[in-house]
């Protein structure tokens, strides 16, 4: 009987000693955790510093310029009307046309790009500009069998004059 005794008595002091061993295991956790917090913001708050730093330069224009120079206008020739239109990047340029109403759209869009390299790495500069011109169609002219063509930098629409 004796032996149970001390055995309950060594039972029963290491229950409490293991809640106090629990309870030091949880300070230690909790103060770890808290500075891994701390680790986490401050990398955090470098990574936004960082990012704050490479963050690429891009720069949006809008830019409406007026020109209040004579519009161009379709040529009569007769039998037709000719439009031309010089171009002076074809290389980079696309050229939209569309026909509207009693018009036509001409929609140059020009785009170049441009790789740059600095002591931080490569880096692309892109210009992108569009010009859009509506020029009225004369009232005679057949629309349906409207033709344009590029050829050497030169845009041309020619509209044949409606019959009869």
């Amino acid at each position: 009987m004796l032996k149970k005794g001390i055995f309950f008595g060594l039972v029963v002091k290491f229950m409490v000693a293991g809640s106090d061993i629990d309870s030091l295991n949880l300070k230690y956790m909790y103060e770890g955790a808290k500075e891994i917090e701390m680790l986490n913001r401050s990398m955090e708050a470098g990574m936004r510093g960082h990012n704050e730093i490479e963050k690429p330069l891009y720069v949006e224009s809008q830019e409406s310029i007026i020109d209040s120079s004579d519009m161009e206008t379709f040529q009569d020739l007769g039998d037709r009307y000719l439009l031309k239109r010089s171009l002076s990047d074809m290389k980079n340029s696309k050229v939209k046309t569309t026909i509207l109403s009693n018009s036509i759209k001409i929609e140059i869009t020009t785009s170049k790009k441009e790789r740059i390299v600095t002591e931080n790495g490569v880096g692309e500069s892109s210009v992108s500009s569009t010009t859009t011109e509506e020029v009225p169609i004369p009232f005679d002219a057949d629309i349906s069998r409207l033709t344009k063509e590029i050829k050497d930098g030169l845009l041309k629409v020619e509209v044949p004059k409606k019959r009869g």
